[in-house]
């Protein structure tokens, strides 16, 4: 295995799999041509072209088409290809700087192929110059169970912004103070497309650091995470290198923390981690 390993690893899908997924003449996913059985089961919300689906256009207003979106999900869940009982709506954009087009919960985005969005943190302290940072391992009756993690992290929710998701996030997950959160520094964006049994998962991550007290350690308030190590970064790369134990987007969210605190010297791993990066994206993301 190898860091390379990791970057493919947020980076398994065959384009061939997938059609083009478009609302009011702007592409916003992809889904998956064995999942065109079950648009066609709502041809008063969708319309189906040689290599494209198509929001119909009387669907012209966010509450519109959101309810479409809605009306698949409860289909998928009704049977049984969603199972998840955590509903939450996340935002879907045309542009990273416009108003959300409609929200879609967040079990579906994969259905659709919609991009969204989450953020993380590592928290790390530095000692005689060398660094340590704080892991979670996460729950075995949840999503990647036992998997290692940041010490927090998560998706943006629809009309919660970065810095508020951040500090929620921070504080659910690690017992973070907001007075603490807010001198996170911002690192840059990590994009991953991995296909899935429903279909394609595209996120975009929104990456920060934070030096944390020596004094401090995390407590989790909500469950997901079950326990925090403090570990040399030599020994967590390591780990990412030879192992998936840690879940495979937040080994990347690392290896970019690595690369910014010159820590990795490859030129290959750089060039191909700073293909997901995109430093405009926070700036006009704000906006929302």
């Amino acid at each position: 295995m190898s860091y390379l390993q990791r970057l493919l690893d947020c980076n398994q899908y065959n384009k061939l799999d997938f059609v083009n997924f478009f609302i009011s003449n702007h592409q916003v996913g992809y889904i998956k041509k064995d999942n065109l059985k079950i648009i066609n089961k709502f041809p008063n919300y969708f319309l189906i072209k040689k290599n494209k689906v198509l929001l119909k256009n009387g669907l012209n207003n966010f509450n519109k088409r959101t309810y479409a979106i809605n009306k698949v999900f409860e289909y998928l869940v009704k049977e049984k290809l969603i199972l998840t009982k955590h509903r939450e709506y996340f935002p879907v954009f045309k542009f990273f700087d416009s108003k959300p087009i409609l929200k879609a919960q967040r079990a579906v985005g994969s259905f659709f192929g919609f991009q969204f969005f989450g953020v993380h943190l590592n928290g790390y302290l530095k000692k005689k110059n060398k660094y340590f940072m704080w892991v979670g391992k996460r729950s075995n009756d949840g999503n990647f169970p036992n998997d290692l993690d940041q010490i927090s992290a998560g998706g943006l929710p629809y009309n919660v912004s970065v810095k508020n998701n951040l500090i929620k996030e921070s504080f659910e997950e690690a017992n973070i103070d907001k007075s603490l959160v807010l001198n996170s520094k911002y690192q840059g964006t990590i994009s991953y497309r991995v296909e899935t049994f429903l279909g394609l998962s595209r996120h975009i991550l929104f990456c920060y650091s934070l030096e944390l007290p020596d004094e401090f350690t995390p407590k989790n308030n909500d469950g997901e995470i079950v326990k925090f190590y403090l570990w040399k970064i030599e020994k967590i790369l390591e780990i990412i290198k030879n192992s998936r134990k840690f879940k495979f987007d937040c080994a990347l969210v690392i290896l970019l923390f690595a690369l910014k605190k010159k820590l990795i010297k490859s030129k290959k791993i750089r060039m191909m981690l700073n293909d997901r990066l995109d430093l405009k994206i926070l700036r006009k993301f704000k906006e929302y």
